[in-house]
């Protein structure tokens, strides 16, 4: 399956379930790169942390980020040519660090993902979110246009075989009319129509239950990566900064929070059980979970896939009936249940107000943002920031590797505090302005996270070392608790002011 030369016949090394046979030597590069990554154990988070220290293994892992372009690339030609009315949205930057995440939107778009997935797992015996730091989700708040070329950009032409299927050419040829490519003697792939971002409420009183529902999604993302401890510490220290005449409304927030979050930690635990074996008798669901991300990584993306399919299917009927009946109870549902089914994805934003400021953050995008929304995003982007502390253990890797939410979440705060006229104490608009200064594009802790400049190939070490005394310098902070501890409060402090000003 992985071999582009026919007569490509022996190999010295593990792969796939059900792949041909790859030489362990070969002078085409797609194959090198397919043995580095066997090598890597079909891993990409090994395949980086083995090839991403020096000037050798740097170009390796330009071969493997080449190599799932072309892999993925074909799947997804594949795609269209099963769904052809499918749009399908690449995301994200090409670097050696980056992941290949896909959204696919239009008609058969969740049948279209689980397509993807069943093959991959067919192919390699795991996930791609494992092997190649790729996963595909179908859209959610925001209306989607495809920017997948056709066929991909490749040294051996339009002409050349799918990937796949080395012994059956498909030629395409470009079709000037519509701007899109056609695979020649094949059913035409339609030119993708207007999309249309996800139904709203019409009446107030349904405006306001959505706008609750998505506030819960954005700090259900925040419980996931806090302890029942520290997320009860957190709201009771929220709830006292908070103004008496609202606190009744918050603690229901929180607590619903706290609910949804139980409600996915049971329904994901029940899968895995489903599924995997060897797991201590007696482990709460929580402990499962656990369990199986130490010992088999693969099987909580594979449960959590699977559940993210499933729950996309409830949205897509949910949708469908709201487009025979349209009422605000299918609108607000909708919404509802496509927050929950995030919750499922791989690394995907819960709350329509976290992807509205991110995307709508893009130049000339012209997407409207809320207050309400801007602290949605703030609220997630602060979930996100705790998961890279909590995933790196080393405090000088968690300060450049949190970096990236840093700035989304500093972006958000500030936008939130500007749209209601909250006001914030001198010292937190100080710390506030300093952690702005830490997160910016041009600061040196994203640019270590991106592999920018002269921290391209510097070594972890370095690198961590250098984010420790960048915190130092401005916070006085060199242990990553402590600045947990501090953003903490820091988001308790926002949450409590610019709700008042919300109502």
């Amino acid at each position: 399956m992985f071999d582009t030369a026919p007569t490509s016949t022996t190999h010295t090394h593990r792969r796939p379930s059900g792949a041909r046979p790859v030489p362990a030597t070969t002078s085409d590069p797609t194959v090198a790169a397919r043995h580095r990554l066997a090598e890597a154990g079909d891993d990409w988070t090994e395949a980086k942390r083995r090839y991403s220290g020096s000037p050798a293994g740097k170009e390796a892992m330009w071969s493997l980020v080449r190599f799932r372009k072309w892999y993925v690339d074909a799947k997804l030609l594949e795609l269209r040519f099963r769904f052809p009315g499918l749009r399908i949205r690449s995301v994200g930057s090409v670097t050696l660090t980056s992941d290949y995440d896909i959204t696919v939107s239009g008609p058969g778009d969740v049948d279209a993902v689980e397509w993807f997935n069943d093959t991959f797992r067919r192919e390699w015996g795991k996930e791609s979110a494992t092997v190649f730091d790729t996963n595909l989700y179908v859209k959610d708040f925001m209306p989607e246009r495809s920017n997948f070329a056709l066929p991909p950009i490749d040294t051996r032409g339009p002409d050349a075989p799918w990937w796949g299927d080395s012994h059956r050419p498909r030629p395409w040829t470009h079709d000037a009319a519509t701007g899109t490519w056609q695979p020649s003697g094949k059913p035409r792939i339609d030119p993708e129509g207007t999309d249309t971002p996800i139904a709203q409420p019409n009446s107030e009183p349904g405006r306001t239950e959505a706008e609750f529902d998505q506030d819960v999604a954005a700090l259900t993302k925040q419980r996931t990566y806090m302890s029942q401890e520290e997320w009860d510490a957190y709201a009771t220290d929220l709830v006292r900064r908070t103004d008496p005449a609202q606190r009744a409304a918050v603690v229901t927030r929180y607590r619903m929070a706290d609910s949804v979050h139980a409600r996915a930690v049971t329904d994901l635990a029940a899968q895995l059980a489903e599924e995997t074996g060897g797991a201590p008798r007696g482990l709460t669901g929580r402990q499962l979970i656990d369990f199986h991300e130490h010992h088999q990584p693969d099987a909580v993306v594979r449960a959590r896939n699977k559940l993210y399919v499933r729950t996309a299917r409830q949205v897509r009927a949910t949708q469908a009936a709201h487009a025979l009946t349209p009422t605000d109870a299918l609108a607000v549902l909708a919404k509802q249940q496509t927050s929950y089914s995030l919750c499922h994805a791989m690394e995907a934003y819960h709350s329509e107000g976290a992807v509205r400021h991110v995307v709508g953050g893009q130049a000339g995008s012209g997407i409207s943002v809320t207050a309400a929304q801007y602290l949605q995003s703030f609220n997630e982007q602060l979930g996100d920031f705790l998961k890279d502390l909590l995933h790196h253990p080393e405090s000088g890797e968690a300060f450049y590797q949190s970096a990236k939410y840093l700035m989304r979440l500093v972006d958000a705060a500030q936008r939130a505090v500007a749209a209601t006229g909250a006001t914030l104490r001198d010292e937190d608009l100080a710390l506030l302005e300093q952690l702005s200064e830490l997160g910016h594009d041009d600061y040196v802790l994203l640019r270590m996270r991106k592999n920018k400049d002269r921290f391209d190939g510097m070594p972890v070490a370095d690198k961590s070392a250098t984010a420790t005394y960048a915190y130092q310098y401005a916070l006085g902070i060199a242990d990553k608790d402590e600045l947990r501890r501090r953003v903490l409060a820091l988001a308790a402090e926002i949450n409590a002011r610019v709700r008042g000003r919300l109502g």
